[in-house]
């Protein structure tokens, strides 16, 4: 049985794989690990159970190579079910979904029941990605360069005014937890994983809005967030960069923790 992490990275290398790669080509392990934010060894075991299914070969000094593209897009219906939520951020990301989609154009598009999408559409819709057309279909939000440029500059606007509003307060023992989390995300960056590192900054930045006590700038700020977790799918990781912005929340959690929110802002 494969575990949550095998299960993700299999669903993302089979997209990968799909769109990008021939038979012959060979896969570079440590790029694959860089794209998708894991360590080699997960990637290590995906690629062995592809070998296993005949989608992939091993040559001495090559390394893994495709064999047949075409066991990736066979049907995967456990598959389907658990990641079609990725499957449609992902053509959100890389801009596929665009102005007004109709339920049946997704329906074929994704080979799903309409239980199925309207589940995910119904997720999307709560994490403000999508929206019911006036008419017929689904409007999906705009998450193009752009947009999730001027999302982030919209919340360094935000969250250092936030800390200086009246009221403000985010209790120790959730700073503690918070910063306790942090300390085992960077001696562990490795192996945590893309989707992990990428909650555990969402949290963060969801705990400091939720200290100013105000709806709608813990609503800006969850937007924020979800825009970047669509972003994600296409984007690679640095974990350097990562480990970076994990040291700067400890900093920023230590401020809080002391009282200093003036520190804090900075």
């Amino acid at each position: 049985m494969q575990t949550p992490l095998q299960t993700r990275i299999f669903e993302q290398l089979r997209l990968h794989l799909i769109d990008n790669f021939n038979p012959g080509d060979r896969i570079n392990e440590a790029e694959m690990a860089e794209r998708l934010g894991v360590s080699r060894t997960p990637i290590r075991r995906v690629l062995m159970k592809l070998q296993s299914e005949g989608a992939l070969t091993f040559e001495p000094r090559r390394g893994f190579v495709v064999r047949d593209p075409a066991v990736f897009s066979g049907d995967q219906e456990d598959s389907t079910d658990a990641f079609l939520d990725e499957r449609v951020m992902r053509d959100m990301a890389i801009g596929d979904l665009r102005g007004v989609i109709s339920e049946r154009a997704m329906m074929q598009r994704y080979s799903v029941p309409n239980g199925v999408l309207v589940s995910t559409l119904r997720r999307l819709t709560r994490d403000r990605l999508v929206e019911p057309s006036p008419g017929r279909g689904w409007i999906f939000a705009d998450v193009s360069p752009r947009a999730l440029d001027e999302s982030y500059r919209f919340r360094q606007i935000l969250e250092p005014a936030s800390l200086l509003s009246d009221g403000y307060k985010v209790s120790v023992e959730v700073l503690q937890r918070l910063d306790a989390d942090h300390v085992y995300a960077i001696e562990n960056i490795e192996d945590m994983g893309r989707r992990r590192l990428f909650d555990l900054d969402a949290r963060f930045h969801r705990e400091i809005a939720e200290g100013a006590q105000t709806a709608e700038l813990l609503n800006a700020v969850e937007r924020q967030n979800n825009m970047r977790r669509v972003a994600e799918y296409i984007g690679f990781i640095r974990l350097e960069r990562i480990r970076q912005s994990m040291c700067e929340h400890r900093d920023i959690i230590s401020a809080l923790i002391d009282g200093n929110r003036q520190l804090a802002r900075l």
